[in-house]
């Protein structure tokens, strides 16, 4: 029993100080290659925080085997000033490290302009390249995209590419820095493919949704057992009434972030990002802290249903980011929904099946309970305090 409550604390001070870290991802980007009047036009963007980064990405041709990490760089955010002395290096970082080929011809990339977005996440700079002209028909499509490293685990270049009546979206990775994209084929199941990924990958990414629903799961772990002291002597009943408990609220998140994901990305909703992701971790702290009291009784499944329709706003995030196949619309956006239950499912199976094999006391069950929503609830305290400041 102490060595089950000494784990648990370890573990809670782990979650409580690498988990603000992974609330916000970093490093990622978006390019874009269309055509326009004949030739190849390439738009690219970086987080203006990561220029530093990006100004040290070693060349597609002199990179060696194993990239040294580059330095970390925490300066403040460049002024409109200073981003213009830097167009000429980071133009260069880019016309080394980014390659396109058009039926196996590299395509020249010759700088156009600079400008700065806005997007979810941040301030970007923003590059436009354009190319000679585009040879007809074609074939394929490779790109070589060269600006990750070591630390790079999490970042990711939105990648989409619009030629003729081809449409594809994709995603850079440190461990796909190459990608071919042939046209001309149907292209339905390669992108239902990718963005069943990737609502699975923004679950796994992304760890406030989680949280949220593994907090909401937290109550049903003392229904487990339940009848042990029955004369009967089985605990079927206790692991009936915990199923029918979880079933409940996962089915309540579900429908309800499916609802307000298909509303916003079809903008019937539109609310800025700083409110939504705020609201994810307000919501959060709160189904903590309802679980660390006993006055006030709430339905879970109740909670599920309407936090998760502001959790469905903060998926749409994800998926705009990803670039929606205007082609395959309907087909991306429930492909990323079902991958997003299907991380759901994997998650909380990787977690709570290990928490009912040790948890079958009361003590420990209550112990869990309430170390897991006092972790819970300082994480999600310092995210609402990140987001509201950022």
């Amino acid at each position: 029993m102490k060595a089950f409550t000494h784990i648990l604390r370890v573990f809670l001070a782990s979650l409580f100080l690498s988990v603000p870290a992974l609330a916000h991802q970093t490093g990622n980007s978006y390019l874009v290659i269309t055509e326009s009047n004949g030739r190849l036009q390439v738009e690219i963007d970086f987080i203006v925080r990561d220029l530093g980064n990006l100004l040290q990405a070693p060349t597609l041709s002199d990179a060696p085997a194993t990239p040294p990490a580059p330095t970390p760089v925490s300066a403040p955010t460049p002024t409109p000033e200073q981003l213009q002395a830097m167009q000429p290096a980071i133009a260069q970082v880019i016309q080394a490290s980014l390659e396109v080929q058009l039926n196996e011809q590299t395509q020249p990339l010759e700088f156009v302009s600079q400008s700065v977005v806005l997007h979810n996440d941040g301030l970007y700079v923003r590059q436009r390249f354009t190319s000679p002209s585009v040879a007809s028909p074609l074939k394929f499509v490779v790109v070589r995209y060269g600006f990750f490293n070591q630390n790079d685990k999490l970042g990711r270049a939105f990648f989409k590419l619009q030629l003729g009546n081809d449409e594809l979206s994709s995603v850079f990775d440190s461990s796909t820095q190459i990608q071919r994209f042939v046209l001309g084929e149907s292209k339905r199941w390669s992108t239902i493919g990718l963005f069943t990924h990737e609502g699975a990958w923004h679950i796994w990414g992304g760890p406030d949704h989680l949280l949220f629903l593994l907090t909401l799961l937290l109550p049903g772990l003392m229904l487990l057992h339940r009848a042990t002291s029955t004369d009967t002597g089985s605990d079927s009943s206790g692991a009936k009434t915990a199923a029918l408990f979880a079933l409940k609220v996962i089915t309540a998140f579900t429908l309800a972030h499916s609802i307000t994901l298909l509303a916003s990305v079809l903008d019937v909703i539109t609310l800025p990002s700083r409110w939504i992701e705020s609201a994810i971790a307000l919501s959060i702290m709160l189904s903590a802290a309802l679980n660390l009291q006993t006055r006030i009784q709430l339905s879970q499944w109740k909670l599920a249903f309407i936090f998760g329709l502001i959790h469905g706003m903060g998926f749409a995030n994800g998926l705009r980011d990803l670039g929606l196949s205007r082609t395959y619309f309907i087909e991306t956006v429930l492909a990323f929904n079902v991958g997003v239950e299907l991380g759901q499912i994997a998650a909380v199976a990787a977690v709570g099946i290990p928490v009912i094999l040790l948890a079958k006391k009361a003590r420990t069950k209550q112990l869990v309970m309430t170390y897991g929503s006092w972790g819970v609830l300082l994480v999600s305290s310092l995210w609402l305090v990140q987001r509201l400041m950022d």
